[in-house]
């Protein structure tokens, strides 16, 4: 999944009164810029009291890298699928439904929504692990950590790793990296990313010791060979995969005290995953990269532990043009010798499933000659199915299957089908599974409720909250779409930034329903990077802010663009600096530099931006009160700061210490200033946030079960008071209204 959560960084959070943050020195203009912070006597509060909400997904279905799936192997219909960067789900049989784990994290440990490693224990259902963690870059401050739980997910405990895992980096879907010892459910392994294999002794994993003598770093898979032990003693016999090294498979007969390369493994080529047969047979999938992307090569292979034998049974073997790996491995349970496996990255033909039924002597291709069924989430039609990096036969039942894709999961029901030479049915079943990651919302005050730009999958038209837009998404083409915004007093006029196509920026006039590529677009845009654009209130002037370039603007609806005057940089890396329209007043923007904190207007529709303040750095989304001119608000990690005067002085609002987002919907009954939402910090409460009168107080609408994470982008819905839309870093989209108002 592509972006990143940062800390957000700026000056330390100001309370009180009379308090005056000193002039920054000006690039570019010599004008005094100030930052004011509101007196507490002018925003004198209550104490912050709570209202029950209902949260719910807007109804995409999937959207994400699914990067493992996981069935108890003594427990019929417990599955489990883990995610890159939305944690993980378990599916309900009774509701035909994926159920989210891990709503309760927040955006201070939103890096463990990054699931590396899933585990159960093959003896108690109730125990799942995961190991967690999005990053091992030095940028990455929060470590990894192994989540526990003994009702399935329902509740977790936390213990922090001395290391880093990359469950959104390269190899995600390699594993099971974490296993419970199948003789010793008191006994985890877990190899990492980076820092070789580690083992903990204690059914609550709260303290890990590491295995010195493991040979590699860089593990991929962990697997117990649960027939070499006893039940009630650790198991002796374990194979491991290394990205890392001459050798990749390694074994330790006893206990991970030695381990020995195995003799006679593929040479230059990594294990992505392995399993053992009721006869003691090995099977492993290889490919000469960990992937998802740049694989080129790749193999099936059999080995027989007890004369030391290899057999490559590889279905295909790469070569000219087909170029891929093999990654997905399973084998039926209650038929030795049948057994799956996938293709990864293969671009060429496309990712493949095949099927065995003796011991990998033979073999059915089965995509091509599939039904795919897509009507749960009409925008997966339009996606080939790939990143397939694993697949699962259901223990009990030799005809289900399911296969993990970048953007969710399919569900056969009739694998057996493929022995006699029939077609197969995939089923795309992602209800619950919602793993978008967000980059911008708007909701407009006609026309759909609800708008969306998303990485990977471009953005949605959502005219029903609760269904996956029968239109499915704006269009494959623009992959990732980064920025879109609605023109204030013509709504059903939008533009839309995006990865694809020739100009990587296009134009709605029906509200969402169709786009047309603008017929131009300015040179850094295809060349650095699309960004973010914004549209004036009447919709007679656009400013595109491409990536490392500044301002550009257009009056013709993006058939021509010129370079504005002034203006900052937008930053070339993750971070989206964002031109934002004045509301009310047709010819003003306003960009706020993520990068150094300053604020730029523009009164002649983006000809020209002068600076006029300098904020915190790094903060959020700016954003404007509806119907309101220059009502300025802009949410930083020191807290929240309002303008009324189109940016010419800024007041930190008193009771609020850290401020992610910010945004505004219906105004309450009997109220005129509409209701404010946030996401922060409000009295030393961490939560989400409503305010019915300016900020002055404000109630927490989220509970501890209901954080979700990152919230990268946020809109209140100003037809529906008490509504308001959460963009995620990897839970998709969330919707909220108060309990009080009913289904």
């Amino acid at each position: 999944m592509p972006g990143r959560r940062q800390a957000r960084l700026g000056p330390p959070a100001v309370r009180g009164s009379s308090v005056k943050i000193p002039p920054c020195p000006i690039h570019r203009l010599a004008l005094p810029a100030t930052l004011w912070v509101l007196s507490a006597a002018f925003l004198a509060a209550a104490p912050v009291r709570h209202e029950p909400y209902v949260w719910e997904n807007v109804r995409i279905g999937g959207g994400g890298f699914v990067s493992g799936i996981v069935f108890h192997p003594a427990a019929p219909h417990l599955l489990y699928a883990r995610t890159d960067v939305g944690g993980a789900y378990r599916w309900d049989a009774d509701k035909d439904g994926w159920v989210p784990l891990n709503d309760a994290i927040g955006s201070g440990d939103a890096s463990r929504l990054g699931v590396i490693s899933l585990a159960l224990d093959p003896h108690n259902p109730g125990f799942v692990y995961l190991a967690c963690g999005e990053y091992t870059q030095p940028w990455e401050k929060q470590p990894a950590a192994i989540l526990w739980s003994s009702d399935r997910g329902e509740n977790w405990q936390a213990a922090a790793l001395p290391f880093k895992l990359g469950g959104n980096e390269d190899g995600r879907s390699a594993g099971e990296r974490l296993q419970v010892d199948p003789n010793d459910g008191g006994t985890l392994w877990l190899g990492t990313s980076h820092d070789g294999m580690w083992r903990s002794t204690d059914r609550h994993p709260g303290s890990w010791s590491r295995v010195d003598a493991f040979p590699a770093r860089e593990v991929t898979f962990v697997l117990l060979d649960r027939r070499s032990g006893s039940p009630g003693h650790p198991t002796p016999v374990v194979y491991a995969g290394a990205a890392d090294g001459n050798a990749r498979l390694f074994r330790s007969t006893d206990g991970g005290v030695t381990w020995t390369a195995v003799p006679g493994q593929p040479a230059g080529l990594l294990p992505q995953h392995a399993a053992l047969d009721a006869r003691g047979m090995l099977f492993l999938t290889y490919a000469n990269q960990l992937g998802p992307n740049g694989i080129t090569d790749g193999c099936v292979c059999r080995f027989n532990p007890a004369d030391g034998t290899w057999t490559d049974i590889s279905p295909v073997r790469p070569g000219g043009e087909d170029k891929f790996g093999y990654a997905g491995l399973s084998l039926d349970a209650q038929h030795p010798g049948t057994l799956l496996v996938t293709t990864l990255d293969r671009w060429a033909r496309g990712d493949e499933i095949f099927r065995s039924i003796n011991g990998g002597a033979s073999w059915t291709a089965l995509r091509n000659h599939a039904v795919w069924d897509a009507s749960s989430a009409p925008y997966a039609a339009r996606l080939k199915p790939h990143w397939m990096g694993d697949i699962a036969i259901d223990p009990f039942d030799s005809s289900r299957a399911v296969v993990i894709t970048g953007y969710g999961v399919w569900v056969c029901h009739d694998l057996t089908a493929a022995d006699a030479g029939g077609a197969t049915h995939w089923v795309f079943q992602d209800q619950g599974l919602e793993e978008g990651v967000v980059a911008a919302l708007v909701s407009p005050p006609a026309g759909a409720p609800l708008l969306s730009a998303l990485y990977d999958i471009a953005g949605f038209r959502h005219d029903s909250l609760r269904q996956s837009p029968a239109r499915g998404a704006f269009d494959a083409g623009f992959h990732s779409c980064f920025s879109i915004a609605f023109a204030a007093q013509k709504p059903a006029l939008l533009v839309l930034t995006h990865a694809g196509g020739s100009e990587h920026g296009s134009v709605s006039e029906d509200g969402g329903a169709t786009w047309a590529s603008f017929a131009s677009s300015p040179p850094p845009a295809r060349s650095q990077g699309p960004g973010t654009i914004g549209i004036a209130a009447d919709g007679r002037s656009l400013v595109w802010l491409p990536k490392g370039s500044g301002p550009f603007y257009s009056t013709d609806l993006g058939v021509t663009w010129r370079p504005s005057q002034g203006g900052p940089e937008a930053a070339q890396d993750y971070r989206l600096t964002r031109p934002t329209a004045d509301p009310v007043n047709p010819r003003q923007f306003y960009i706020y530099d993520v990068l150094d904190g300053g604020l730029w207007t523009s009164g002649d529709g983006g000809a020209t931006f002068r600076r006029v303040a300098r904020l915190p750095a790094d903060g959020g989304t700016l954003a404007c009160a509806p119907d309101r001119e220059g009502d300025l608000w802009l949410p930083t990690a020191a807290g929240l700061f309002r303008s009324t005067d189109a940016g010419g002085h800024f007041a930190r609002v008193a009771t609020v210490q850290r401020a992610d987002q910010v945004g505004f919907g219906r105004a309450a009954p009997g109220r005129e200033y509409p209701a404010a939402y946030l996401v922060g910090d409000v009295d030393g409460t961490d939560g989400i946030f409503r305010s019915d009168d300016a900020g002055i107080n404000w109630v927490q609408i989220s509970d501890p079960r209901h954080r979700f994470g990152e919230i990268r982008a946020l809109a209140g819905d100003p037809r529906t008071y008490g509504r308001v839309y959460l963009g995620t870093g990897g839970r998709g989209i969330i919707f909220g209204d108060p309990a009080s108002a009913g289904p």
